[in-house]
């Protein structure tokens, strides 16, 4: 069988063993979202205990993972314990989440700090999650995007933490859900928008989440925009995924990526982790 036989058999079992959106979840969720609070007192909730204040010279273990609002219920907590335990910085989206929830999915040797999107009638937050087994240098910031969804107004947000390497450098983290429906120019605008609102940092950086970068336009777009902050795309050999999937992106900068694969093992979610390692360049 040739290599691009493989290739799109790959691509086929992938979607096959991925699970779909089950249409009345969606619109049991949106009902939830009809009336929202845009505007939460506290965005930033913490939540477990790190097992190290700096990182050392190791490489450093990162997933990003949109988790499909935590639908997949006792298997999506299989998997997210898995991914913990061959993870040291774990990147979440669509995490709707309660203060219980969140103390469930912090497990033991991580922090996690969720950045709060909105606050639903029912006063669960959905946004962005990041769990590190570090704890972050300063206080970690949460930036909505600038455009919301259409129709319902909800908003997409970023959440950037740093944390101290122990050699002098800060790296920066920066987890992202970007809007679903936008045009081009719109997604553009969004990522200088949220450029514009980073830390001052010429340090190693990593900027990955869920672009929803359905077209090769999109995702062109995407990348060029990140090119200003010296950042990088992560090319995923063989990337099993749909071409209309390509919708988590991965983008580096200051670091070495030592291996990158789309995780196929994991069906609780309607997307496919990213599983990379990457190790800090050395200071001149």
């Amino acid at each position: 069988m040739s290599k691009k036989k493989i290739a799109i058999e790959r691509v086929k079992t992938a979607a096959s063993h991925k699970p779909k959106r089950v249409y009345a979840d969606v619109l049991r969720s949106l009902s939830k979202v009809l009336k929202i609070n845009r505007n939460v007192t506290s965005p930033i909730w913490y939540s477990g205990h790190p097992e190290r204040e700096t990182w050392g010279d190791w490489s450093i273990r990162v997933t990003i993972w949109n988790i499909f609002k935590g639908s997949g219920g006792e298997h999506f907590y299989n998997d997210l314990r898995l991914l913990c335990f061959q993870s040291d910085l774990i990147m979440l989206q669509e995490a709707l989440l309660s203060h219980r929830s969140m103390d469930e999915l912090s497990l033991d040797g991580f922090l996690g700090v969720h950045g709060c999107s909105y606050e639903r009638a029912d006063k669960l937050r959905d946004g962005v999650m990041t769990l590190a087994r570090m704890r972050p240098e300063h206080v970690p910031k949460r930036i909505l995007c600038k455009y919301p969804e259409p129709v319902l107004k909800t908003p997409k947000a970023a959440l950037v933490t740093q944390y101290s390497l122990g050699n002098g450098q800060t790296l920066t983290v920066v987890n992202l859900h970007a809007t679903l429906i936008r045009t081009i120019k719109r997604a553009q605008e969004e990522l200088e928008h949220l450029m514009e609102r980073l830390p001052a940092s010429e340090g190693p950086m990593i900027f990955a989440g869920d672009f929803n970068t359905f077209t090769p336009r999109y995702f062109r777009a995407v990348a060029s925009t990140l090119e200003k902050l010296g950042l990088e795309y992560v090319r995923i050999p063989n990337d099993p995924r749909r071409a209309v999937d390509h919708l988590d992106q991965l983008f580096v900068r200051g670091l070495v990526v030592e291996s990158v694969e789309v995780d196929t093992r994991i069906h609780s979610s309607d997307h496919f982790p990213i599983r990379a390692t990457l190790r800090v360049l050395p200071t001149v």
